[in-house]
């Protein structure tokens, strides 16, 4: 019950001596009486602190007996008067400083009477509440029978708590809420909830005060969580802890549902991994993609992905779940599943699509980094497939890109199959100390030239090859004089041993300086 309430008990015949309409709002846990100048190892917060004033000796005990509340966080204090025939101005004065609500009791009104009234109405008000929430409960489980989903109950469950909330996967998709949510506030939440210590937690946005609980799923990991976002009537407040704890209840059951519903998909598409491995007949083939509702004759993608976590462990269940969350939104159909260590996932892909689906995969995955904590995730994709007779071709190419990723060391990484020719993998997939000792033999004396002689011969070189070697445009973008870009290049040539004009010399120069130093 409110505050507001205890006073609107007309029995009672209580008065404010101070505080606001706002402290009104308070809610009341229970009656507490006390003789006590301290009593804040026996208070828990949100209590109704009913006292005869007997602990206080002078003025100077009020502030400490006012300040020992507020620091716990009662509800408010109910002062008698029979000990000392009124309350005290300097308890008024203290109450007020510490923005604690002050009741007078009138002396005939027992403090048995007030708890009485306060005990019997909180009980009957939690009654009413369970009868409610166990009400509740049942229409969802009737409704979820029916087929409804989280997105068509979750606005009005969450509109009769009082309360407004979404409920965010980890790659930043908005699963359900009770109303849009800006991207930018999307990443924001992801961000908190993937880097926070521990869960729930609160996070500050636009000024509001919001909470963030961990919905745990299959296998039991952040990354595999869902983020059930929730934020209160009051902006500066965050939920009552009782209708957040419903509306995880009620997430987590929908949440139940779909891991079974997915185990059930991913036993159907484990048949077409085995096809996709191990192929043996094309009519098995076919049949294996029907069986996962995929056409033998559209058009389809291979996604191969791993967690590798910092001691080189595979984590396939991870793996398959992520890489599900992922492919998911993408494509309208898709079958996932394990290989071995890895996951596989096969979706229907238009041609034209295919270039949009691989940046999307990365931007999906950027978001995943600050919760991988030392592990790795790779994923390789690979070109259009046309038709079942492609799609073993396709697999074959996935697990090239796959290779790919893993040796580009990154804690991130998405390859395609266009980019198996990109240098970029080319020189990942030499070893460390080559690709040192390469940077150095070419670039070393360039940098310790400029070093000494502040010549920019590096930023000079990389504008050449940037420029394709013109001239005229390297020396407009740099703002210098073709004949001081001739010079500086003259100079890279002594110090290295290299002709610029030679294309093998130039293509030495371009990688080295992608190299990282």
């Amino acid at each position: 019950m409110r505050l507001r309430d205890v006073l609107d008990l007309p029995e009672l015949r209580l008065a404010m001596l101070c505080g606001s309409d706002e402290d009104l709002d308070r809610s009341v846990q229970r009656a507490y009486t006390t003789d006590l100048l301290d009593p804040s190892r026996y208070l828990s917060g949100g209590e109704l602190v009913l006292t005869g004033l007997v602990w206080r000796r002078d003025p100077g005990d009020s502030e400490l007996f006012a300040s020992n509340l507020a620091k716990i966080g009662v509800a408010g204090v109910c002062a008698g008067e029979a000990a000392l025939g009124q309350v005290p101005a300097d308890l008024v004065d203290a109450c007020r400083r510490h923005r604690l609500p002050l009741l007078r009791v009138p002396v005939e009104v027992s403090f048995q009477a007030i708890t009485d009234q306060v005990s019997q109405s909180i009980m009957s008000q939690r009654a009413s509440g369970l009868a409610a929430l166990l009400g509740r409960q049942r229409g969802l489980v009737a409704a979820m029978a029916r087929g409804a989903r989280l997105a068509d109950l979750l606005p009005s469950i969450a509109r009769e708590l009082g309360v407004s909330c979404w409920v965010l996967s980890t790659t930043g998709r908005v699963l359900a809420g009770t109303g849009p949510l800006q991207d930018t506030a999307v990443d924001r939440l992801t961000s908190v909830f993937l880097r926070a210590d521990r869960l729930p937690t609160t996070v500050t946005l636009d000024r509001r005060e919001i909470l963030l609980l961990q919905v745990a799923g299959r296998p039991e990991h952040r990354l595999a969580a869902w983020c059930l976002v929730c934020e209160g009537q009051d902006a500066a407040a965050p939920p009552p802890a009782d209708a957040a704890d419903e509306l995880l209840g009620l997430v987590t059951m929908e949440r139940a549902r779909i891991d079974q519903v997915r185990s059930a998909d991913r036993r159907a598409a484990a048949e077409l991994m085995r096809e996709l491995v191990n192929p043996s007949d094309q009519s098995d083939l076919r049949a294996a993609m029907r069986a996962c509702r995929l056409s033998p004759d559209a058009t389809h993608l291979v996604a191969i992905a791993s967690v590798v976590a910092a001691d080189s462990a595979p984590a396939a269940k991870l793996a398959t779940y992520l890489l599900e969350d992922l492919v998911r939104p993408l494509s309208a159909h898709t079958a996932v599943g394990r290989v071995g260590d890895t996951a596989m996932a096969v979706l229907t892909e238009k041609p034209e699509a295919a270039a949009g689906t691989v940046e999307a995969l990365r931007g999906a995955v950027s978001l995943l980094a600050p919760a991988l904590h030392g592990h790795r995730l790779v994923i390789g994709v690979s070109g259009i497939a046309r038709g079942a007779h492609a799609l073993t071709g396709a697999a074959e190419q996935a697990r090239h890109t796959h290779h790919a990723a893993v040796r580009l060391a990154k804690p991130v990484s998405v390859v395609s199959s266009v980019e198996l020719a990109s240098h970029v993998l080319l020189l990942a997939s030499v070893g460390p100390e080559m690709r040192q000792s390469f940077r150095s033999l070419l670039l070393d004396p360039l940098i310790e030239y400029d070093r000494a002689h502040h010549a920019n011969l590096v930023g000079t070189l990389d504008a050449f090859l940037r420029s394709s070697g013109s001239w005229q445009r390297c020396a407009d973008e740099m703002h210098v004089h073709v004949n001081t870009l001739r010079y500086r290049l003259e100079r890279v040539e002594q110090l290295t041993g290299r002709d610029l004009s030679r294309f093998e010399d130039r293509v030495d120069f371009f990688l080295a300086l992608r190299l990282p130093a």
